[in-house]
């Protein structure tokens, strides 16, 4: 009987190495295959701003350019990250100022669900209101939300390749190609959580309910997290934006506002200066009707 389990426990590891291979493999032959490539800009797609239509900024004296596609497929809430857009505008504007501008092509399939978005994050930086999909059928983007974001140089050829919010190596690797420096690196350190999962008992569709995990640095350096990925646009995370100081804890808490009723389970994902560089955490539950 062990030789029986002993082959299924082969067999699953070999099928997750085969996974994780493929994956491999699709990410280098799509950067392989963008990079260099020049990307097609519509000229009759509306630009707006926090629901206004507005002229959008002249960019042909910018020497880079950040685009980003998104479409109607899935969760657009956990698709925009709106509120990472906005911190790394922030920073753009600080160290690398007149540099870059950020171009947002959104093909929503309910124009009114985006504009509540830019309206409930104040998202106040001009978009482009792409209703027939005319860049993505111009261009033909990878399907992978995480290749839906490219860096383009003044004549809008790919310098590189990846969606920074979703990774913060790729926004280390933006601002390494744009001032031409590269960045320091953080030490590493370790984290031990002291739970992964947390199991709520109470949820209801459209009540909010909230978890906390608590992350304590274990290792001899600062803990810094520079970002935080939730699954979904109902699960919200807020995290300590200062380092954290060696044998110290910190909390992520999570608010949660299940959408439909049955079982619920989403992931946050926590990119701190770990030696994997990431940790997955998860909230579940069974919603019901309020």
């Amino acid at each position: 009987m062990w030789r029986v389990f002993f082959i299924l426990f082969i067999t699953i590891l070999l099928s997750v190495a085969c996974k994780e291979n493929k994956q491999r493999t699709l990410a280098q032959q799509i950067v392989t295959e963008w990079t260099g490539r020049k990307v097609t800009l519509p000229m009759d797609v509306p630009c707006y701003n926090m629901s206004r239509d507005v002229s959008c900024f002249e960019i042909s004296k910018i020497p880079y350019r950040i685009l980003v596609y998104t479409d109607s497929i899935g969760c657009i809430g956990c698709k925009l990250n709106l509120s990472i857009w906005q911190h790394l505008i922030h920073e753009t504007d600080s160290i690398m100022s007149g540099k870059v501008a950020f171009l947002f092509y959104f093909y929503p399939k309910r124009e009114k669900d985006i504009m509540y978005l830019f309206q409930k994050e104040k998202f106040d930086y001009p978009v482009y209101i792409d209703r027939t999909n005319s860049i993505n059928r111009l261009n033909h983007f990878p399907a992978q939300i995480e290749f839906q974001c490219f860096l383009l140089d003044s004549n809008n050829k790919v310098l590189s390749i990846g969606n920074p919010t979703l990774n913060p190596k790729v926004w280390e690797l933006y601002k390494q190609i744009i001032t031409g420096e590269e960045a320091d690196k953080i030490p590493v350190t370790t984290v031990e959580p002291q739970q992964t999962e947390i199991k709520i008992t109470d949820l209801q569709v459209g009540k909010t309910s909230e978890a906390a995990f608590v992350l304590k640095n274990t290792g001899t350096q600062p803990l810094v997290i520079q970002a935080v990925n939730a699954s979904c646009g109902c699960t919200v995370p807020e995290w300590e934006k200062q380092p954290i100081a060696a044998g110290k804890s910190t909390e992520i808490k999570v608010k949660i506002t299940p959408e439909e009723k049955g079982y619920f389970h989403k992931t946050v994902t926590v990119h701190c200066n770990t030696e994997a560089g990431s940790i997955v955490l998860n909230v579940s539950g069974t919603a019901a009707e309020p």
